[in-house]
């Protein structure tokens, strides 16, 4: 597994904002070239992170579990 570090930051800025185009806008990236890194990092751990339902993204229990790591 091939894990960049960036998306593990970007997928803190993710849980702290709830919104891709507001983590987009922390991390200083378009929201394309953010939405690209989550969907690598969910490639790369063979799962899907958050729940995109809803306009505001929700993070499940595992999300949760693993946001803990990506810190």
């Amino acid at each position: 597994m091939n894990l960049e570090s960036k998306w593990l930051e970007d997928f803190s800025a993710l849980a702290a904002t709830r919104s891709f185009s507001q983590a987009a806008e922390r991390r200083f990236v378009t929201q394309t070239g953010f939405r690209r890194g989550m969907r690598s990092l969910e490639a790369g751990l063979g799962l899907t992170l958050e729940n995109r339902s809803r306009t505001l993204v929700e993070l499940r229990a595992a999300d949760q579990l693993f946001l803990g790591t990506a810190r």
